[in-house]
C-alpha cells in the first residue's frame, strides 16, 4: 500500500474532486493524509495583513496573501506533515503553491491536479485577476525555502513532471498535443453504474449556480442571480418541475421549488436535464449520468466548458447576457424533446463507465513511488 499526502484547494469545485479520489484512494486500501493547516502551524489563510503590505496597497500582493497566505509556510507545513505521516506521493491541486514545493524540499514524488478542463498548463490563469498574476512570481519565495531560485514559472503553474491530471477526457479536449507527464484523466467524480433511466411523466430539470461564495465571484454573483430567476421563469412556462439549488430569488412559478444548496447526486439521479452556470464538477455529474445540458457560464473556465459541450451536442450554450426567459425556456425545451442531446451525452456516460476515472488516477498515483525507486 502506498501513503499518499493529499493537499487540496479550499473552495468546493477543488474540495469535492480531491475528497472523491481520496474516497477511491482510500476504497483501494491506501493511507490518506488531508492538508488544511493547523492551528499550530506556520501558515494561515486569511491571515492579518502584514504592516509592509498595508503600506504599499499593492493589489497583487493583497490578493496572493489573501488567496494563498504565505506559500513558503505553506511549504514548510506540508513538508513536515509528510515527514509525520510517512508520505509517500504528494497530490496538490496546483492552486495550492506549497504541494510541489514540498515535495521538492522531501525528494517526493509528486502529482499536480488541475481541477479546470482547460487542455493546457496554463489553466489557473482563469482563476486568478490579470493584475495578481505577477504577484506569484517564484524568487523570493524559492530563495526563502533554500532552492534554486532559477525556476522562472508563476507558483500557480508549476505542474509535476512526474504525473500532472487534467479531469476532462481527450474526446472533450479535442485531442490536444501535451507534454508526456499530462494525463487527460477524466473527471473526479463517481460514475454510476447505469446512465439517467428514460423520462416518464413530469420531467425534472435540475438549475444549479455555482458553490463559490458570493465575495468570490464578485461582480458575476448579480449575473448569477440575473441567470437564477430567468430560468425560474422559463421553467414556470413548461411542463417540468424545477428544482433550483439557490436560495430563493423572487417568487417562483407554482412548478419551480428553490432548494438551497444540496448534493448533486441524488438530484441529477432523478433529473431529466440540467441547466448549470457550467461549473466543471457540475457538468461532470451530468455527464457521468448522460444528462443533456443548458449552460450560462459566469466566471473562470466556464465559458470554455459551455462551448465544449455546445461544439459537441451535449447542450446549448448562452451567454450571461442572452441568457433571456424566452432564450433559456426555448433551449430547456429544445434538449428536453430533441434525441440527439441526449444521445451525445449517452455517448460519454458510457465511455465513463467502461473506464471509470478515479480508479485509474487511484493506480496512477499510487505507482509513482515503485518509479522513484
Amino acid at each position: 500500500m502506498t501513503e499518499v499526502l493529499l493537499v487540496p484547494f479550499h473552495p468546493p469545485g477543488h474540495a469535492e474532486p480531491m475528497a472523491a479520489l481520496a474516497a477511491q484512494l482510500r476504497a483501494d486500501g491506501h493511507p490518506v493524509t488531508v492538508f488544511t493547516g493547523s492551528a499550530t502551524g506556520r501558515w494561515r489563510l486569511n491571515g492579518p495583513l502584514p504592516p509592509s503590505m498595508l503600506a504599499t496597497a499593492d493589489s497583487g500582493a493583497l490578493f496572493r496573501h489573501l488567496f494563498l497566505g504565505d506559500v513558503a509556510d505553506m511549504a514548510r507545513d506540508i513538508a513536515d506533515l509528510a515527514g509525520r505521516c510517512g508520505a509517500e506521493v504528494i497530490v496538490g491541486d496546483v492552486l495550492m503553491a506549497g504541494a510541489g514545493l514540498a515535495a521538492r524540499l522531501t525528494g517526493l514524488p509528486w502529482v499536480s491536479v488541475c481541477c479546470s478542463p482547460v487542455p493546457t498548463l496554463e489553466a489557473y490563469r482563469s482563476f486568478i485577476p490579470d493584475h495578481a498574476i505577477g504577484a506569484f512570481a517564484p524568487h523570493s519565495t524559492l530563495e526563502s525555502l533554500g532552492l534554486p531560485a532559477d525556476d522562472p514559472t508563476n507558483l500557480l503553474g508549476r505542474s509535476s513532471d512526474w504525473l500532472h491530471l487534467i479531469p476532462s477526457t481527450p474526446s472533450f479536449a479535442g485531442y490536444p498535443d501535451l507534454p508526456a507527464a499530462v494525463v487527460l484523466a477524466g473527471p473526479l467524480v463517481p460514475v454510476p453504474l447505469v446512465s439517467a433511466p428514460a423520462v416518464v411523466g413530469t420531467p425534472t430539470v435540475a438549475v444549479t449556480t455555482s458553490t463559490a461564495a458570493p465575495a468570490t465571484l464578485a461582480g458575476a454573483a448579480f449575473a448569477q442571480d440575473r441567470y437564477v430567476t430567468a430560468a425560474a421563469a422559463a421553467l414556470g412556462g413548461l411542463d417540468v418541475l424545477g428544482v433550483v439549488t439557490h436560495q430563493v430569488v423572487g417568487r417562483p412559478p407554482a412548478n419551480v421549488r428553490f432548494v438551497g444548496r444540496i448534493p448533486h447526486d441524488e438530484l441529477f439521479d432523478r433529473s431529466a436535464v440540467v441547466v448549470t452556470h457550467a461549473g466543471w464538477g457540475t457538468v461532470s455529474r451530468a455527464l457521468v449520468r448522460g444528462l443533456p445540458l443548458v449552460l450560462v457560464p459566469i466566471a473562470n473556465d466556464q465559458t470554455y466548458i459551455a462551448q465544449r459541450c455546445a461544439q459537441l451536442g451535449i447542450g446549448i450554450a448562452l451567454a450571461a447576457g442572452e441568457a433571456t426567459v424566452d432564450a433559456l425556456r426555448e433551449a430547456i425545451r429544445a434538449v428536453l424533446v430533441e434525441p440527439g442531446y441526449r444521445a451525445a451525452a449517452a455517448e460519454f456516460a458510457t465511455e465513463f463507465r467502461v473506464s471509470p476515472p478515479l480508479p485509474r488516477i487511484s493506480s496512477m498515483i499510487t505507482s509513482l513511488p515503485a518509479r522513484k525507486g
